[in-house]
């Protein structure tokens, strides 16, 4: 397992967490608070005063792939490598 991931990543993984499930939960939180955010904004423009995150959805695919890389994810390799032929 790689050094350089997040404390909470790393005790789930350690627990027996499967990393699909760790990744599933932690953009389904991501994406629940960001909604739940920007709902609440258009009938109360001044809640979550201290919630500076960016309200676009190209923020939260960041903050979703930025969270995915902390956990140890890893972008693909490009260009995509030719097979090795085997013989």
């Amino acid at each position: 397992m790689s050094d350089d991931i997040n404390a909470l990543a790393r005790i789930s993984y350690e627990s027996g967490v499967d990393p699909i499930d760790f990744a599933e939960g932690d953009v389904a939180m991501l994406i629940e608070a960001h909604a739940r955010v920007a709902v609440t904004r258009i009938f109360e423009p001044g809640s979550f005063p201290g919630y500076s995150v960016e309200m676009t959805i190209d923020a939260l695919a960041r903050r979703i792939l930025g969270n995915l890389l902390d956990a140890g994810w890893q972008p693909p390799a490009w260009p995509i490598p030719e097979p090795e032929v085997s013989r």
